[in-house]
């Protein structure tokens, strides 16, 4: 992970590269994928060249960061209207998602819709935020429910459900479960919101400047071992801020 996370700071803030290198791990720990590879909500691909090196094809919704994507991250890249995704039925042996879904309004359309592009006992691999999440910020504990509004609005949640709710949803978009992961602890938790707080120059660069990271040399003063220890605190599904999921279409969807 320690490599990973390097590997993030040299261009993006603090509380987006620890959560990150811990997913990017998370998806390098599985068997090969079946092609081809969709990346639903691939934002700017940086992402997915960390972990994959190359998709074969990216699709956001057009008001994303979409129009940053770098030239050999994707095969292709493709816009959509957020509720109907623009290809054919069974069109990709794998669809992968990170921290996408707690994003989406149309939640129930769009997992649908993944269910349909996936080839029959292909894989959906994805990340979501949970319920838990919001619960164990240092903020929620200091300042309660408007803490916990404000930090909604955001980070723009629309589904931060329980564990037992995303499974829901997943198994009526003809999915099944092959394996779900706790990866964010509530002790993660409070450090990625300190970390927010720690990234605010972060977002002064990105705003005057276009890049999030000016000095990558500085990112050497982090105790990263520490804030590694932290991430990977173990944690059970149902209590953690986040999940990683292994989902398998189901053979007998039509």
């Amino acid at each position: 992970m320690k490599d990973y996370l390097q590997k993030y700071l040299r261009e993006r803030p603090l509380f987006l590269a620890l959560i990150r290198a811990r997913e990017v791990l998370l998806f390098s720990q599985l068997p090969r994928f079946g092609k081809p590879i969709l990346d639903l909500g691939c934002g700017d691909g940086f992402f997915a060249k960390i972990a994959f090196g190359k998709l074969d094809v990216g699709v956001d919704v057009e008001d994303s960061r979409i129009s940053e994507v770098q030239d050999g991250t994707y095969g292709k890249i493709v816009t959509y209207d957020g509720k109907k995704l623009p290809f054919d039925d069974k069109s990709f042996g794998t669809v992968v998602s990170n921290c996408v879904l707690e994003h989406i309004p149309n939640i129930d359309q769009v997992l649908r819709e993944t269910g349909r592009v996936t080839k029959p006992g292909g894989r959906f691999v994805t990340t979501v935020m949970t319920a838990s999440w919001e619960k164990n910020l240092v903020g929620s504990v200091l300042l309660g429910n408007a803490y916990v509004t404000w930090m909604k609005k955001k980070q723009v949640h629309f589904n931060l459900l329980s564990s037992a709710q995303w499974e829901e949803k997943f198994k009526k978009a003809g999915f099944e479960v092959v394996q779900k992961t706790g990866y964010l602890s509530p002790a993660a938790c409070r450090l990625m919101d300190i970390a927010h707080y720690i990234s605010v120059p972060s977002l002064i660069t990105r705003t005057i400047f276009g890049k999030w990271v000016l000095w990558p040399t500085l990112t050497k003063w982090y105790p990263l071992d520490y804030f590694i220890k932290i991430m990977n605190t173990p944690v059970s599904a149902e209590k953690s801020g986040a999940i990683f999921w292994v989902l398998k279409r189901k053979s007998s969807q039509k």
